[in-house]
């Protein structure tokens, strides 16, 4: 009987928990009550004894073409539940899903680095007298990590230039061994893209890493690449030379993600539960629908902002202009997805 009794806890587990990913949560938000329905914290519930469980583990993938729901994949892991697991993500655990997706007006290489930096817990836990509003769960566990990801990507100004590139070409990984015969493949059919090369991460770069972009070129026309392939050697060298590992221990612990639990499991079944009635299951398809245009957002703006970097003065004006129409779909985006993320109701998320 205790043996069954103790399987029916797990799986009770299984099922409430939930995982939510965002850098907005710190250690003092553990024990803050949290509705499952609407994804929100709100006041702190129990209290207890924080306990930090380290560990630290890194892994460093080739990825290529990847859309968003791949990046989240590889990024926080599977999700399940949709988008709605991702309303209460911050700006950076966003943008770093969109940033480093691609669509069909870009070929893109990436390296990924994982780095898992443990996680913290509440135990030992007890009700606070004066709680009021608690939700149906409780911020049980802070979960830290850090990703950076260095991309090269062929910005393409049509579809139609891109499927003629990938069609013609027999280089599919644009991290390569530069050879002149692999140069003049590439600036054969890559005269009307832009080759860009970037790194971002979920928190401040490394310094060297920052310098080494800040001091080499990351913007090359695509016939005539090999100003920015001297920044990737250069970039490769630091990145397998065991000099981005040596800097990233140096870096604080991030927060990647937390797991909510339920008061039941926690042994709490005398606490009141205020669920919020609204189903907010209605409002998966509008949040996936405004995630996605805010994705096209991003790497709309990514990709003018490239074809404005090697611009010659001909085609300046009219690359500024498609720049500052790019930034304002993106601000008008930014705006819409915070209202709708916390009111989907509203009759602008529609």
């Amino acid at each position: 009987m205790k043996l069954i009794a103790g399987l029916m806890l797990l799986l009770a587990f299984n099922v409430s928990a939930k995982r939510y990913y965002s850098e907005q949560f710190s250690e003092q938000d553990l024990g803050k009550a949290f509705d499952t329905e609407l994804h929100q914290a709100s006041e702190k519930c129990l209290t207890g004894t924080i306990e930090y469980h380290k560990e630290s583990a890194g892994q460093l993938d080739y990825l290529q073409h990847l859309n968003e729901t791949q990046i989240r994949r590889r990024t926080f892991g599977e999700v399940h539940g949709g988008v709605n697991l991702f309303i209460v993500a911050g700006s950076v655990s966003t943008s770093i899903t969109h940033t480093n997706a691609t669509d069909n007006l870009s070929l893109t290489s990436q390296l990924h680095l994982k780095l898992s930096q443990g996680h913290s817990t509440i135990e030992n836990r007890q009700v606070l007298k004066n709680a009021a509003n608690c939700g149906d769960q409780f911020v049980y566990q802070v979960d830290y990590g850090r990703d950076i990801f260095i991309n090269t990507r062929l910005h393409f100004r049509s579809e139609a230039d891109y499927k003629k590139f990938v069609t013609k070409i027999k280089i599919r990984l644009l991290f390569f061994k530069k050879t002149k015969t692999k140069v003049k493949e590439i600036e054969k059919f890559a005269q009307n893209a832009v080759l860009t090369i970037d790194a971002n991460s979920s928190g401040t770069l490394p310094p060297r890493l920052q310098q080494l972009m800040d001091s080499n070129p990351k913007h090359c026309r695509g016939n005539n690449i090999s100003p920015c392939l001297n920044t990737l050697q250069a970039l490769a060298d630091y990145t397998f030379g065991g000099q981005l590992g040596d800097d990233l221990t140096a870096l604080p612990k991030l927060p990647r993600s937390i797991i909510t639990k339920s008061y039941e499991e926690s042994g709490h079944f005398d606490i009141s539960q205020n669920v919020n009635v609204i189903d907010a299951g209605q409002y998966d398809p509008t949040w996936q629908v405004i995630e996605r245009r805010y994705g096209e957002a991003i790497r709309r703006t990514k990709r003018a902002e490239a074809f404005l970097a090697v611009a010659t003065t001909d085609e300046q004006v009219s690359a500024q202009a498609e720049f500052d129409a790019a930034q304002t779909a993106l601000i008008q985006m930014e705006e819409l997805r915070q209202t709708c993320l916390a009111q989907p109701w509203l009759s602008l998320c529609n």
